[in-house]
Order: structure tokens, then C-alpha cells, then sequence
């Protein structure tokens, strides 16, 4: 019974996909949206049935640059041949924060994304946040088991980071006053007559001088990401939201850039031609001790199927009574025990690294949807052990940042076949090729990453140039510039 269903989720989907519903509980619901490619492509129908080709794979890459932020480059292709679609998603774009009313939304129709914004707060009203400011994000969304999830996070996921960053922009204010007021006091400053009294500012928020201005815009995306997740959840009962998927994104704001990653996609940055990682791989073995504790203090998730303990062997019958090696939720190491038949349940997360497998069925521990993935031929569903809160890391854009220092970031599809050195590597030497190309030389790096992961179809498959198997799956990838 429990043997992995990933190929079994897959040809079950593909049965479906021919049609824009699907019969939930006997009721036919149609999506929320209809399939489509990312909104700043700007394809038409007939260029999106042409990108959907696994046969030749087209690679799909930016055409309008006024439509996605500073000229960041993008590119795509389909899988070859796993799914009838390309189940990535992305979004790209600006909006604006009101630091003393609320938001008044910017159309992104009225405003050309290609020109440069910068995301340096280096003027501020009273030692608080300017009235408004600018928030730029790029988001990347790598859907499994259907189209849905990913297609409706993509179009809706920056609504909720706007509205927690909204939420968040007085405590922010009031946190950049009483910076302002210790750095007036230390230079015998006159206080701003703008600034509220410290007294005021502790009896609405508590001791701001605990929390750091960065775990606020921090807790904001956390917070985003579960109400996308919950709202997933809610619109079930309405629409098709099939599948699930894994999200990364990189938000820009005040001199900060902030990647938030719930999934198994990847950003890294390429600082000086040397790779600087913003985001680790979430699998069920990296999550070991939430996942494994989880199912300690809540027994029943287990069904009576599954353990909590790792074994350092798979634990046969014959095994009963002997001496075998072990490791528990709360254990770094090892120890030894006596086997006995509960030792014979198959371990909740299965395998190590990033091949491990949580209840033998998903390699991914966070991220949106997944709401009716069960265990093959069970009623075990895996949500209870899957989280939407994503980890955030923060990088500061004010260090020494040249033109071709970028942030890459890309779905599994690219990085499973693709080391982060030679991603790097490849950046480097192609900026140099384009130089001269200044509107352009991001899609060039885009669009040259994603055809070295997609590799030729040869006959016998998909290869790279190096005669090693490429990426059979879908590749999207951003390549956002961070010298603005």
C-alpha cells in the first residue's frame, strides 16, 4: 500500500487535463481561473498552445520589457512530455504602501515596470517611513499534480503580501522614530517634533527595541503565505484547485531584498562571480524534527501505519529481537534498541537528503494546496504534515553591488541538473557577452540557463551538452539585477 504515488499522481492528472473542470464530492467546478502563462508575457491563446509543445519545448522569455520590473530577465519551457501543462507559474511587480493611510493601490498599467525603483529608504518624513513606498517582488510557483494551485497563488499571493505589509507599515513607522530618536539623543540632536514620545510608541506596540526592523517585513510574509494557504483551502468548496505547489519569492523593500521559500525551488545570488545561497531546499528530511514531532504528539496522523523513529536500515521480521540502530524526533544522533513489531511500521519520513520522501509519497514538506494528497490506496492525507510558512533570508542591498550582480531563481526543474557553481559560472560569461545589450542581457542570461537545463532532444531523450540527462521537467527562471 504505501509505495510512491508521484507517477501515479501524474497519470491520474493527465487523464483530467483535457478538460478546464474537475467533479469534486459529484459537483463539477470549474478553476478560478483559466490555464494561462505567466500575465507579463503577454501571450495569446496561440502562443500559448505553441509553448505547451513538450515535443520541441519551446523556450519562452520576455518580449514587452516594460512589463516586468528593471528589466529582470525571465524565460521558460514545458516539460517533456510529464504533464499536458506547464505547471509552473510567476508573477512579477511594483506596489505601493501607504505609510499613514490606507493603501491606495497603483495600477501597474499606469506605471512602466521596466524603469528603475530604487529600494534604498534613504529619506524619511520625521525619522519615520516616507508617506509612500515602494515595494517590488518577483514570485516563482512550481505546481505538482495539476495546474490550479500554482495558478491561482500566482495571481492572488502579492495581494496578501501587500495587505500584511500594509498592516505593518505603523509598527514599521513608529520602529524607524525611535531609531531617529537614539540617533538624534547620541548626537545631541533636537528631537522632530513629528516624533511620538517613546511612551506612546511602547503602549501600542510593546518594546520595539526587541524586535528588529527586519522580522517585521519577515513576519508580514509569513503571515501572507498562510492566508494564501487558507484561502486555498476555503475556495475548494467553490472552484477546482488541484494539486499543490512549491513557492519562492523575492520581495525588494527598504534597501532589503527578502526571499521567502515554502518548496524545493532555489535562489542564489551571484555576488563578485561567487554564489551566495538565499534559500534551502524544504524536503521532509530537512524538516525532519517539525515533521517528526508532529507525529509524535499527534498519533493519530500516524493511522497506526507509520513511525516516527528513522532506522539507520529498512527492519524485516527477521529482525525481531536483535539489536538494531535508531534515531527519535529529538535525536541528532544514533542508539540502539531491541526490535520489536512496531519497529516493522514503515518510517514516516523515508530516505535522507533530498531524495527522502514524506510517508513514501512527497519530496517537498512546504508549500500551497495538497489538500486531498493521500497515500496511495488510503485515506492518509499528508496536509497535516505540510506547512505554507515559509523561511525567509534577507540580504542587504546596500552592500557593494555591481551590474552584474543578480539574483537567480528558479524552479527544481533547473536546479536538479544545474550545480549552483556553474549556474554562477555561466552568469558571469554570458553578462560579458552581452554588455552592449543593456534592456535585454537579463533574458539573454534567462533564456541561456533554462535551454543548458533543458538540453536536445537526441533521440534518446533529453541531454545536456555534456551528454548527461537534462531537466524532463518544467524550468522557469528569473534573473533579477540588484545594482539599481
Amino acid at each position: 500500500m504505501l509505495t510512491s504515488i508521484k507517477s501515479k499522481l501524474d497519470d491520474a492528472f493527465n487523464k483530467v487535463t483535457k478538460s478546464s473542470s474537475a467533479t469534486i464530492n459529484g459537483d463539477v467546478k470549474q478553476p478560478k481561473f483559466q490555464y494561462s502563462r505567466p500575465e507579463f508575457l503577454n501571450l495569446n491563446p496561440e502562443q500559448i498552445q505553441v509553448s505547451r509543445d513538450f515535443s520541441t519545448r519551446p523556450i519562452v522569455t520576455v518580449q514587452e520589457m516594460t512589463r516586468i520590473p528593471w528589466n529582470a530577465g525571465y524565460a521558460e519551457s514545458i516539460n517533456g512530455g510529464k504533464s499536458h501543462f506547464n505547471e509552473d507559474q510567476a508573477a512579477a511587480g511594483h506596489f505601493y504602501l501607504k505609510t499613514t493611510l490606507p493603501t491606495v493601490k497603483k495600477s501597474q498599467s499606469d506605471d512602466d515596470l521596466s524603469k528603475p525603483k530604487t529600494h534604498q529608504l534613504s529619506e524619511m518624513a520625521g525619522g519615520g517611513l516616507k508617506d509612500q513606498l515602494s515595494v517590488t517582488y518577483f514570485a516563482l510557483f512550481d505546481g505538482h499534480a495539476g495546474p490550479d494551485a500554482a495558478l491561482v497563488a500566482s495571481k492572488l499571493l502579492h495581494k496578501h503580501i501587500e495587505d500584511k505589509l500594509q498592516n505593518m507599515t505603523e509598527a514599521l513607522h513608529a520602529k524607524f522614530q525611535l531609531d531617529a530618536m537614539k540617533l538624534e539623543k547620541k548626537n545631541s540632536l533636537r528631537h522632530s517634533e513629528n516624533h511620538l514620545p517613546p511612551s506612546r510608541i511602547e503602549e501600542r506596540f510593546g518594546n520595539l527595541d526587541l524586535i528588529a526592523t527586519d522580522q517585521l517585513v519577515v513576519g508580514a510574509l509569513e503571515s501572507a503565505f498562510q492566508a494564501m494557504d487558507e484561502q486555498l483551502s476555503r475556495e475548494r468548496s467553490t472552484y477546482s484547485i488541484r494539486g499543490g505547489c512549491a513557492v519562492i519569492v523575492a520581495v525588494f523593500v527598504l534597501g532589503k531584498l527578502f526571499v521567502a521559500n515554502a518548496g524545493d525551488s532555489r535562489a542564489v545570488i551571484c555576488h563578485k562571480g561567487r554564489p551566495l545561497a538565499m534559500s534551502r531546499d524544504m524536503t521532509p528530511y530537512f524538516e525532519r524534527e517539525r515533521i517528526l514531532s508532529l507525529g509524535e504528539a499527534k498519533p493519530d496522523l500516524l493511522h497506526n501505519e507509520f513511525t516516527c523513529l528513522e532506522y539507520a536500515r529498512r527492519i524485516g521480521k527477521e529482525d525481531i529481537g536483535k539489536s538494531i540502530l535508531y534515531r527519535g524526533p529529538h535525536m541528532s544522533g544514533w542508539s540502539s534498541k531491541t526490535a520489536d513489531k512496531e519497529d516493522l511500521k514503515v518510517p514516516l519520513i523515508f530516505r535522507s537528503g533530498n531524495k527522502s520522501r514524506l510517508m513514501q509519497t512527497i519530496g517537498v514538506s512546504r508549500g500551497f494546496g495538497d489538500f486531498d494528497l493521500r497515500v496511495h490506496d488510503s485515506q492518509i492525507y499528508l496536509k497535516p504534515f505540510l506547512s505554507p510558512i515559509p523561511e525567509v533570508q534577507v540580504f542587504d542591498l546596500k552592500n557593494d553591488l555591481g551590474e552584474d550582480d543578480v539574483l537567480i531563481m528558479a524552479t527544481d526543474g533547473l536546479w536538479d541538473v544545474l550545480r549552483e557553481d556553474d549556474v554562477v559560472k555561466s552568469v558571469s560569461n554570458i553578462l560579458d557577452l552581452y554588455k552592449s545589450s543593456k534592456v535585454r542581457r537579463y533574458v539573454s542570461v534567462a533564456q541561456e540557463l533554462v535551454s543548458c537545463a533543458r538540453g536536445q532532444f537526441t533521440g534518446s531523450g533529453w541531454k545536456k551538452k555534456s551528454g548527461d540527462i537534462a531537466s524532463w521537467d518544467d524550468i522557469s527562471c528569473f534573473v533579477i539585477p540588484l545594482n539599481l
